[in-house]
């Protein structure tokens, strides 16, 4: 089926000069670029562009551009520049939307994860009508909620006693400062890791429509990393080991116990079976503290392995356990005292000192 416009229907949609001349004299005036750009639309009709030729300029919808010229004609240059633009009616008023969002929150505190989804029922349900999900992102905007990822807890975590018997630290590190006096007291966060040829493959930028392809097999060879940092300063002592046992706990308190020789140090470690072993030999400048059982939370050190992982074996191939352990010791050797610090000196554990 086709249609045809007549002519006066075509002449009824032309731009005169004097309408041109207004336009460029309104444009030039106003401060406000939607209305600008509805203006020039108006502006490039008339020296004879088309749609499609207007809207690749302007980077709108070509099927719009008819639509602007015919309420410039109907409304007049006046109402036409006069118009207000305003975003999509608030379906709920703020104290509504807080009031949602509140019970929400105290879901979250209880442990539960919030979705948008959950959201937007909650909010449809309020409404009595359904809403898009992008009015659910203006609302979470405007009362200022932002996506964070959760904050790793064992479901046998320590429960509120423990973790405030963990504070103990404090008490602990004030002892030892009237201890070792003149000794400088300090504190570092120790742990094991392990890291070998199993390579595991992370997100990485790429165009739509292409999937990239990383290598990777399924070695279990591994060296383990012994580390401990001081958040402090961030200062700190990683040896690379075969193994994770007492022997080799042992001998990394030996070589931590030298490089602070001249310091005493409080370092606080999870409850391993080699960290409490009968045979395990602590120096006499080095004294143990526990957290609680199930808390890899307090121990910021294990901040630091995800960031050797994501700086040095992100989608990568090893082809012998040497270069795993070469890769380690180049990656660890130019992770900066900076960052260390940055990554593991929270709040609760620089009110220390």
């Amino acid at each position: 089926m086709c249609y045809t416009v007549s002519g006066d229907e075509m002449k009824k949609y032309e731009i005169t000069t004097e309408e041109y001349t207004a336009v460029v004299k309104a444009r030039r005036a106003t401060q406000n670029k939607r209305i600008a750009r509805r203006l020039q639309v108006i502006e490039l009709r008339y020296e004879g562009k088309t749609s499609k030729e207007i809207a690749e300029k302007l980077d709108m919808n070509w099927m719009y551009i008819s639509e602007i010229v015919k309420q410039f004609k109907a409304q007049g240059l006046e109402e036409f520049a006069r118009m207000k633009y305003t975003s999509h009616n608030r379906k709920l008023s703020y104290e509504q939307e807080e009031e949602i969002l509140q019970k929400c929150e105290q879901k979250a505190e209880e442990g539960h994860i919030t979705t948008v989804e959950e959201v937007r029922k909650a909010l449809n349900a309020e409404i009595g009508g359904t809403t898009a999900v992008s009015y659910v992102y203006r609302v979470l905007k405007r009362h200022g909620w932002v996506k964070k990822m959760p904050r790793p807890k064992h479901p046998k975590s320590a429960d509120e006693k423990e973790q405030a018997d963990s504070k103990k630290i404090k008490s602990r590190y004030d002892k030892l400062v009237e201890k070792a006096s003149p000794k400088r007291v300090r504190i570092l966060f120790q742990d094991e890791a392990g890291f070998g040829r199993i390579s595991k493959p992370t997100a990485c930028w790429c165009r739509k429509g292409i999937r990239p392809i990383v290598p990777c097999h399924h070695i279990r060879e591994y060296r383990y990393v012994y580390g401990a940092v001081e958040p402090e300063t961030g200062d700190s002592c990683f040896w690379v080991m075969t193994r994770c046992d007492t022997e080799s706990m042992n001998f990394f308190l030996e070589k931590l116990s030298e490089q602070y020789a001249d310091d005493y140090t409080l370092l606080i470690c999870d409850g391993a079976a080699w960290h409490k072993s009968t045979e395990l030999i602590v120096p006499e400048n080095i004294e143990l503290f526990f957290i609680p059982p199930y808390t890899p939370e307090m121990n910021p050190i294990e901040q630091i392995w995800k960031e050797i992982r994501k700086r040095g074996f992100q989608n990568e191939i090893f082809n012998s356990l040497e270069a795993v352990i070469d890769r380690l010791c180049f990656t660890i050797k130019n992770l900066p005292a900076t960052v260390i610090k940055s990554i593991t000196g929270r709040k609760w554990i620089l009110s220390i000192f």
